[in-house]
């Protein structure tokens, strides 16, 4: 009974990871450009929306929040995501502008995609205890999206901008003297909730493939990941490529950071 019963879970596991990869949407690989950052550092306005005082505004906070910190903020308006998901988009435009300092990885990017009315926030992993991906959405949502319904792009981008900074001041133990006091109060408890479960399943089925499989899925797993990177010779992804994020440093007066994947991402 005993060897019955080894034999059928042998053969469950298998169809359980299947049916759980099944669930994990693909996205078709396209092959996409990322613009360059502009000379403003802290505003990438590739459409043309923001107004002067904004574009001032974000680039004064922005200036005094890394003057003070060393934490890189910065926010990239584009017209169009071409097809591409907008968190991947985010993440490998972060890589490769190099975000935050080298090292530390103190970045963060607010972007912003017109067409597919998109918007995507990074957070290096040296930020992600003063801005968790709970924070980051509940900022956009609440403060941000609001105002985007009514093409109000000006205050939403300025206001999600300023309780972002000023939850990364707080985090460092500073004040920012630009920074305009946003009525919005928020809260670090909780962070990450519900993001634990998924993790937990996944763990869960990869320790019973190592004890009762000899691992066998999991190697299976890993030699795809290893082909593929090797037919995509290292394109775009982690640690340097492209504008050289992640590497000696920045592209653009970035200080060479790079994106711990944390954030969060929403329609409006």
């Amino acid at each position: 009974m005993g060897n019955n019963k080894s034999i059928r879970l042998k053969l469950l596991l298998p169809l359980i990871l299947i049916m759980s990869l099944l669930v994990i949407p693909v996205k078709e690989v396209i092959a996409v450009t990322y613009p360059q950052p502009t000379s403003l550092k802290y505003v990438n306005d590739y459409v043309g929306i923001l107004e002067n005082s904004t574009v001032e505004y974000l680039i004064s906070v922005g200036k005094e929040l890394e003057d003070k910190t060393g934490a890189e903020a910065t926010v990239a308006i584009i017209k169009s995501l071409e097809g591409n998901d907008i968190r991947d988009y985010g993440y490998k435009l972060f890589s490769n502008w190099g975000i935050g300092e080298k090292g530390k990885n103190n970045g963060l990017l607010i972007l912003i995609a017109m067409d597919e009315r998109t918007w995507s926030v990074e957070v290096g992993k040296g930020l992600e205890g003063a801005v968790p991906d709970i924070l980051t959405s509940r900022v956009m949502e609440e403060v941000a999206v609001p105002r985007f319904k009514n093409n109000d792009y000006n205050s939403g981008i300025k206001e999600a901008y300023s309780v972002l900074a000023d939850a990364i001041s707080k985090e460092y133990g500073v004040t920012l003297e630009k920074n305009e006091k946003i009525n919005y109060n928020y809260s670090n408890d909780g962070k990450h909730v519900g993001s634990s479960i998924p993790v937990f399943f996944i763990l869960g089925l990869l320790l019973l493939d190592i004890i009762f499989n000899r691992a066998r899925i999991i190697r299976f797993f890993l030699e795809i990941v290893f082909w593929n990177s090797i037919f995509r010779g290292g394109r775009g992804g982690r640690g340097g490529g492209g504008f050289g994020g992640g590497g000696s440093g920045g592209f653009g007066g970035f200080g060479g950071g790079s994106s711990g994947g944390g954030g969060s991402s929403g329609k409006w």
